[in-house]
């Protein structure tokens, strides 16, 4: 026989306020990104997002084939979506109630001892791909190296140390730099040596450091760059290294002084990256700089120390920009040089130096600013270029060209 169906129990007043105000959320969240848009874009007539943040992509160019296999509308979803600031709350809210419950989570950083940070790329490099490249890698040094002869001067190669080879007790959980990892800055010099470029060993000039005084930190904590201390232990060593090499080539050394001091409180690239609630906002020198917006973020900012440098000639002294038309060396440089590595190499070498700078690991981006004038003639007697360690793994220099 059939039951008779059970009588529920009406619901109470503040299990509907419950469900209708959950309801109500849920619906809000939905709405929210495109509500957001219409208002700003079309009321407001805005171009720029709301908030600009690390997260966001380009608008995907409109044709006809990208509209009609829906790729577009794929694309434009995904930027409109990362353009939202409600996307950003939310995302940002997840990432820092993990690490504050401990268990932190990042597709580009990877969180070591003590709240020390670390690019995920140069923690366990695909060492197979590296491998597989070293034929490609040695004909596109061969070849930038005969560009800067033709242009009249002397190529030098600067590799950077990964700040996990300077500090794998901060890194790993052993301690110790995985086979995966070990050899290959030593390896990146022998090819260097084998097609006849010159350069210098950093990280065992960094390692040398360290063991003198252990207790100065050479990297920030929590971003991928080194401290002014850090800078000058290299601007040291790639110094006596060029007067080791090209001593002849170039003029006398200058009197040669720090100017300034400057300290800025800013949060690092490597917390940035781990999508916490930064954003990104114009500053007159860098042209744009990231901002803590929560407790987490300030607590994970670090202060930053920037040194200018004076050239003494007898007409007094110069600032150094590296825009001297006249300098001597040519240093295309990653934001390693940014860093106070401009300076601190134009401070150990005494003489001034002229800089195509800019980010990115793999320093290519220096190299093809550079271009025209090393096809053209430089007056520059020697190019040094900068290359971080992890920048060499990158799928560029797979089949790298000029």
């Amino acid at each position: 026989m059939l039951q008779p169906p059970t009588p529920q129990t009406p619901q109470t007043s503040a299990q509907l306020a419950v469900r209708w105000h959950g309801l109500a959320l849920v619906t809000l969240l939905c709405v929210s990104v495109p509500i957001v848009h219409l208002v700003w874009h079309g009321l407001l007539g805005r171009t720029e997002p709301l908030l600009r943040t690390r997260s966001q992509l380009a608008a995907p160019s409109l044709t006809k084939a990208s509209l009609l296999d829906g790729t577009w509308m794929v694309e434009k979803e995904k930027q409109l979506r990362e353009d939202s600031p409600i996307t950003w709350w939310m995302r940002s809210s997840w990432n820092e109630m993990r690490y504050r419950l401990g268990v932190p989570q990042s597709s580009q950083v990877h969180f070591g001892k003590g709240e020390w940070f670390f690019i995920k790329e140069s923690v366990s490099p695909d060492l197979a791909a590296f491998e597989r490249a070293r034929p490609a890698r040695m004909q596109f040094f061969r070849e930038v190296r005969d560009l800067v002869r033709q242009a009249g001067a002397e190529l030098f190669v600067v590799i950077l140390p990964d700040k996990a080879r300077v500090y794998p007790e901060m890194c790993y959980g052993d301690g110790v730099l995985p086979p995966s990892k070990v050899g290959n800055y030593v390896a990146i010099l022998a090819d260097l040596a084998a097609v006849d470029i010159p350069t210098v060993d950093l990280a065992a000039a960094m390692a040398a450091a360290r063991a003198v005084d252990p207790a100065t930190e050479l990297y920030y904590r929590r971003d991928t760059h080194w401290r002014p201390a850090g800078a000058l232990v290299a601007g040291r060593a790639v110094a006596a290294a060029l007067e080791q090499h090209f001593g002849t080539r170039l003029g006398p050394r200058s009197a040669v002084a720090l100017s300034g001091l400057t300290s800025v409180r800013a949060i690092g690239d490597l917390p940035a990256n781990m999508g916490i609630g930064t954003v990104e906002l114009p500053d007159p020198v860098l042209e744009w700089r990231t901002a803590p917006m929560s407790f987490l973020a300030d607590h994970l900012s670090e202060v930053r120390d920037y040194y200018g440098v004076e050239i003494r000639r007898e007409t007094g002294a110069v600032a150094m920009d590296g825009k001297d038309p006249q300098a001597e060396v040519l240093l295309l440089g990653a934001s390693f040089a940014e860093e106070n590595g401009m300076n601190a190499l134009a401070l150990f070498l005494g003489r001034s130096v002229r800089a195509y700078i800019r980010r990115g690991a793999v320093g290519m981006l220096p190299l093809q600013a550079a271009l025209p004038e090393l096809r053209a003639g430089t007056k520059a007697k020697v190019v040094v270029w900068e290359i971080v360690e992890r920048g060499i793994f990158d799928p560029v220099w797979r089949q790298p060209k000029l």
